[in-house]
């Protein structure tokens, strides 16, 4: 059994790989002050695992570190680094280990799992938009903030904005909550469209991923756990 942890900028991800089938997926929010004790607890009832492989772009790498040491201290720890080029793709960065692990894994799962070419929107903290060609090589990306950082840097340089928790339609508002509402939806949809290309499919992953679909109509494939089936492709 392998122990699979994707360690975000807000959740914390986990999966059990076993016989090449992910079990136990499940997840917590870093910012929780119990979050730590609630891992401890989930991770005590698992058997031993023989490596725990993980992806971590979040700041609590080293709490993250000193648990997994306390429960398994016998068992090998692999954090993964984006490579230049593995399982098929070539990464496009200069500096390929710049590209986030976490990115580089959503990648590199799209492409063994989907048709070429395609387009990885990831909805998270964070929404990036990477990539890939017919012959697997990465384009590039783009980064902007995701949903809730729009709406904290709204309500935080403004003074009588507020914060929107209603949905509505897309188009011109009459209102300042829906045009709040809107004009998020627009700088994704514009952010989208503007990194697809030709025919490219596209995939959609992270916590706002069904949320964004819905609200922008997007054909596209919703996958949830990429990360995690990028590191099992690490663990193998």
């Amino acid at each position: 059994m392998k122990l699979l942890i994707d360690s975000g900028n807000t959740r914390l991800k986990w999966a059990v790989l076993d016989q090449g089938e992910l079990d136990h997926v499940n997840a917590v929010v870093h910012n929780d002050a119990n979050a730590l004790a609630e891992l401890k607890n989930k991770w005590v009832e698992l058997p031993p695992p023989e490596v725990i492989v993980i992806s971590s772009v979040s700041r609590n790498t080293s709490q993250l570190t000193s648990l997994l040491v306390e429960l398994w201290p016998n068992c090998a720890l692999k954090f993964i680094q984006s490579p230049s080029m593995a399982h098929g793709v070539t990464n496009a960065y200069q500096t390929p280990s710049k590209l986030g692990v976490d990115r580089w894994l959503a990648i590199v799962a799209a492409k063994c799992e989907y048709m070429l070419p395609l387009c990885l929107v990831d909805c998270g903290t964070a929404i990036t938009l990477d990539c890939i060609d017919a012959e697997g090589l990465h384009l590039g990306g783009m980064i902007m903030p995701g949903w809730g950082l729009m709406q904290q840097s709204l309500y935080k340089g403004t003074a009588n904005l507020g914060v929107c928790h209603d949905k509505y339609p897309l188009g011109l508002a009459n209102n300042t909550q829906a045009a709040i509402f809107n004009g998020k939806l627009a700088a994704i949809k514009g952010f989208i469209d503007s990194g697809m290309a030709g025919s490219m499919q596209l995939i959609l992953t992270g916590g706002d991923a069904e949320f964004i679909q819905e609200s922008l109509q997007l054909t596209a494939i919703l996958d949830f756990n990429l990360v995690l089936k990028g590191l099992a492709l690490e663990a193998i």
